[in-house]
């Protein structure tokens, strides 16, 4: 498995898929939302520790939610990755589950990921993610702690296309609520 594998966008989908497996609608309004993602980083293979934060806009529609949700459960198993989650807790209002997978491929790494959504309101919600990586390749482990917050923008994506994410630069203003 490669770091770029649990990254933060990829975190927030899986995060937000499980958050409404069991509901036929999200509990947040369809549209331009914005995510500023803290990432922190230790034990790398590199020996360098880090911290950054991205601010990203994606556009959420009712389909996004489902089709990132169909596609969690059919990529789950296949390409020599093979996860599974347990501990689900979920009500109205909050999300929080653990999912662990490892690679048939040499050399093999073991992941385990803690993820925390909390639905603030139809136009704001906050999380965290927990994960721990080990291989040989990484002898001490790596540990990747993540915060995010985010906000409802608009409910026109304007030229953002459902499941397509974009950078922006930080406004100088207060991050996501």
């Amino acid at each position: 498995m490669k770091l770029h594998t649990v990254c933060p966008a990829s975190i927030l989908v899986i995060a937000f898929a499980a958050g409404v497996s069991a509901q036929t609608s999200p509990p947040l309004k369809m549209g331009l939302w914005e995510h500023q993602v803290t990432v922190q980083m230790s034990g790398m293979p590199n020996g360098v520790d880090s911290t950054r934060t991205i601010v990203k806009q994606s556009c959420f529609t009712p389909n996004t939610w489902r089709n990132s949700l169909q596609q969690m459960q059919s990529h789950s198993n296949t390409g020599g990755l093979s996860c599974s989650t347990s501990n689900m807790q979920q009500d109205v209002h909050h999300v929080a589950f653990d999912v662990q997978c490892s690679t048939a491929a040499q050399p093999a790494i073991t992941t385990n990921m803690h993820i925390e959504m909390n639905f603030d309101s139809d136009e704001s919600m906050h999380g965290s993610t927990t994960t721990t990586m080990s291989g040989p390749n990484m002898p001490q482990g790596m540990s990747v702690n993540t915060t995010i917050k985010s906000k409802f923008v608009n409910s026109d994506c304007g030229s953002l296309k459902p499941d397509e994410q974009k950078d922006v630069a930080p406004s100088g203003g207060a991050p996501p609520q």
